[in-house]
């Protein structure tokens, strides 16, 4: 395993980490299905224990993801390797008795939050605590919250959840911001604009988050793949969201022929082509399954993209 300097914090972490949504299994929110069906915790929990096993020491969750279930199926997996990984979690996003999400941003919620959360994880500290909500006009409780816990000894670091570059700067106001989480991949390049080069100019960690674009980059999918009923993926076919699907199938079969030339898989490339990257300091793609999970290990030990390489992937999605 690679490992990589987690930005100001100077933590040592394997380049590939585990992403844990899946983990929590399948919840209906706001009437809709949200996370993922197929899963069992009895492979999960395998899953995480053999992540540890091939030297990942990474683990991302939330309190949201499963409602708590992915963060007790994580701090169950890890207890025996505890001080040989980092764990992440999140805050911000809870529900009421009717299934509807809503929104925690208050500093007197956010420390109730966390405690809560250290009891499911089945620790007494938690390595990285991040904002969840991808915008906020409270970001200072976050931050008066967050140094609170940092001074309790509750949290090591913290972070924010976003894909808003705007976002990323209020959070970072008092110069102590340890990381920034956002989606990255092929698919999705939005970061290279304004979030990546701000982080790597101030010291501030990214974690790239959805590397295989919750699966479509896997090439397994196709314009006429269907989805459980009861998986956050079923929202792709749902009205003007099958056009971005299709749209972005017909990238993914561009794209499969450079990966055929370049002599790896489509998801081998999509993880290099995120770990060529050298402002991204971790990659946490999603796996519910150990045979997911030793793919996406695997992928992370090649060689990164040559500039070459890097060429046929621009002229592929410009195609």
């Amino acid at each position: 395993m690679t490992f990589r300097t987690f930005g100001k914090t100077g933590w040592r972490v394997s380049q590939i980490g585990v992403g844990c949504w899946q983990f929590g299994g399948a919840i209906t929110l706001d009437g809709k299905p949200d996370g993922w069906t197929g899963v069992s915790d009895a492979e999960s929990i395998a899953t995480v224990q053999r992540a540890v096993e091939l030297g990942v020491n990474f683990f991302d969750t939330s309190d949201m993801y499963g409602w708590g279930h992915s963060e007790e199926i994580v701090g169950q997996a890890l207890k025996p390797y505890r001080d040989r990984v980092f764990i992440a979690t999140k805050v911000g996003y809870w529900h009421d008795d009717e299934g509807r999400r809503t929104f925690n941003e208050s500093r007197d919620y956010i420390l109730q939050a966390c405690e809560a959360s250290l009891r499911r994880l089945q620790t007494d500290y938690i390595d990285l605590y991040q904002c969840h909500l991808s915008r906020t006009e409270r970001w200072t409780e976050f931050l008066d919250a967050f140094e609170t816990l940092q001074k309790r000894g509750k949290i090591r670091a913290f972070g924010v959840s976003t894909n808003h570059f705007d976002m990323v700067q209020r959070f970072n106001e008092r110069n102590n911001l340890s990381s920034v989480q956002s989606n990255y991949n092929l698919l999705d390049r939005k970061p290279e604009q304004g979030t990546l080069p701000y982080c790597q100019a101030h010291g501030i960690a990214f974690i790239a988050r959805g590397p295989l674009a919750m699966g479509k980059l896997s090439g397994k999918y196709t314009k006429d793949t269907r989805f459980d009923p009861g998986d956050i993926r079923s929202k792709w076919l749902e009205d003007d969201n099958r056009k971005n699907f299709e749209r972005d199938i017909e990238a993914v079969e561009r794209l499969k022929s450079v990966a055929a030339k370049t002599g790896i898989t489509l998801p081998q490339l999509a993880i290099k082509f995120v770990l060529t990257r050298e402002a991204v300091s971790i990659c946490i793609p999603g796996a519910k399954n150990r045979s997911q999970l030793e793919t996406n290990v695997a992928a992370g030990n090649l060689p990164l993209l040559t500039r070459d390489e890097l060429t046929a992937i621009e002229q592929a999605l410009a195609s």
